[in-house]
Parts: structure tokens; sequence; C-alpha cells
């Protein structure tokens, strides 16, 4: 499907008439499938204090296919389990509530990526970015003491998701950005926000919404690539924006482009990070991203 274009001397652009893409995103987006019931239903239950165990238990084993998702990622090494864990319940015992959560919604979002390589851009390499970026979101999170690990781990994970949107629906304006910042060595951002009137983290948000999921999560997303913007959540929106960075030093991936893009001061100071902390969070994301990619089984 393509979006209204006028032609250019140099790349085709996108028309002027906002309304009519912004229309035609939303039509894209609203045929798009939904994130699985049990998911979504698991993430309202795991915000609620009087769930237990044997509550979200019985919803997740309605589902079959999430239930041997879930069995089959609780079990490899990465956890260090003596034994095999077979019942959902003791799954959720072990690991809690969020950590649940986590890994549902992420085996149900890695399966939006694929492996395709279109036009010399392999997605792959977008989830390995993702993964990187969710693996320095939860780091973080835990040298500058936030609360909530594992929700940023979603938040890093889901930060590009917009870009998965744009390849699929919207491929030929997508590609139009991969040559323009190759060809000028800008960011992909960049890229699309002189070329398009719509760019990845609009989509993203729009996806966000479109799945119901936290308004945490939807303002980070919108939001990582300028975290002052998100409110009362943008410390969760500048701990991702900083992820990314990371993420792209360690060359975890590709988020599109070769670049790498600027520090947000801001976000700097917002996080409030000890900069000599730095190098041991590169080092921890390192070790980190092989057991974590482990459990999707991604080759590298």
């Amino acid at each position: 499907m393509t979006m209204p274009w006028h032609t250019s001397t140099e790349h085709k652009v996108l028309s002027s008439n906002s309304q009519l893409i912004y229309e035609e995103i939303i039509r894209q987006i609203s045929d798009l499938p939904t994130l699985p019931e049990v998911v979504l239903r698991v993430a309202e239950m795991v915000n609620n204090p009087r769930t237990s165990a044997k509550d979200l238990g019985k919803v997740i084993a309605h589902d079959q296919v999430q239930t041997a998702r879930l069995l089959k990622l609780v079990n490899p090494s990465y956890y260090g389990f003596p034994q095999e864990i077979t019942k959902i319940t003791t799954a959720i015992v072990i690991l809690g509530f969020n950590s649940i959560k986590q890994l549902l919604l992420s085996s149900a979002v890695f399966e939006m990526f694929g492996h395709e390589k279109i036009d010399g851009f392999r997605r792959i390499d977008l989830l390995r970015h993702a993964i990187g970026t969710a693996i320095a979101s939860r780091i973080i999170g835990r040298y500058v003491g936030h609360p909530e690990l594992e929700e940023l781990f979603v938040a890093g994970l889901l930060h590009d998701i917009g870009k998965v949107v744009m390849d699929r629906y919207f491929h030929e304006e997508f590609v139009a950005v991969l040559e323009r910042s190759a060809d000028e060595g800008i960011t992909f951002h960049t890229a699309e926000r002189d070329l398009l009137e719509y760019d990845h983290t609009l989509i993203g948000q729009m996806l966000a919404s479109h799945w119901r999921l936290p308004d945490k999560l939807v303002k980070t997303i919108e939001n990582h690539h300028h975290p002052a913007s998100a409110g009362r959540y943008s410390r969760e929106a500048a701990i991702v924006h900083l992820a990314d960075i990371l993420a792209r030093a360690k060359q975890i991936g590709s988020g599109g482009d070769n670049v790498m893009p600027e520090l947000d001061p801001w976000s700097w100071e917002t996080i409030a990070l000890n900069p000599q902390k730095l190098e041991p969070i590169l080092q921890q994301l390192e070790e980190e991203y092989p057991q974590v990619i482990s459990l999707f089984e991604l080759e590298e």
C-alpha cells in the first residue's frame, strides 16, 4: 500500500494533506491483529493487588498456545532452575507477575517482526536492536533504582515497533527513509522527518493505543526521541532513549541506520546516572544479551 506522494528531484515526498495521511495510518493499524486476549487480560490483572498466582494461572491456562509458549520460555538454563517447570502457577510464583507479563508480551510482539530481508534491510536486525534496547533499559533501571524494571524492558522492546508497521504497510516510504539515511549519513528518525509527515514514533504510539497497552508504554514509545515531551513518564522515556544509544554503541542489531544519535542533555540530567556506571552497564548488556536472545531461539 502506498501513501499520497508528489515527485521531487531527489526523493518522493509525501503530500501536504496530513489529515488523509493520519486517517490512512489509522485504517492500516485498525486492520492489524490485536494482542492475544490472554496477554491483555494478564496485563490488567498484574496491576490489581488482589490478583493471586492461582487467578493468573487460570487465565493463562485457558489459552493453550500461550501456555505452551510460556512454559517453553521459562525452562531454558537462563533462569537456572534445578528442574523443569511444568505448571503455569509454579512459573508465576517463581518468576513473579511482572516477569510473566513481560515474557507473554515479548513472545506476542516477536511474531510481528519476522525474519524477512527486503531491499537490503533485515527485520531480524531490528528485532535484535529492540532486544538490546530492552535489556539496556532494564539494566539502567537497576542502577537508578527504578521500581518497575520489567516495564522498562517492555518499553525498550517496543520503542521502534512503528518501524515494523512502516516496513509492512508503508514499505515504499520505509525504503525511501532507509535510502536517505544511508545516502546522507543521518539517523533514520532525521530522514523520516525530512521526507514524511509522520514518523515511526507516531505509528508506534497509535499501535500501542490500538493494543490497549498502559499509558506509560504509549507515551514512552511516542516520545523516546524527545523524552521531555512524555510528561509524567518522561523519566521512563529518557531511560529508553539512553538504552537505545547504548545498544547502538554495542552494535546490537540495527535501528535502520549506521549513525550514532546524540544523547539528549535533558534526558541525561533526568536519569541522574553516575557516568562511572556506563562501563559496567555496557558490560552487563554484553553479557545478558546472548542469554535473552537464546530464550527466543534467535541465532546470532
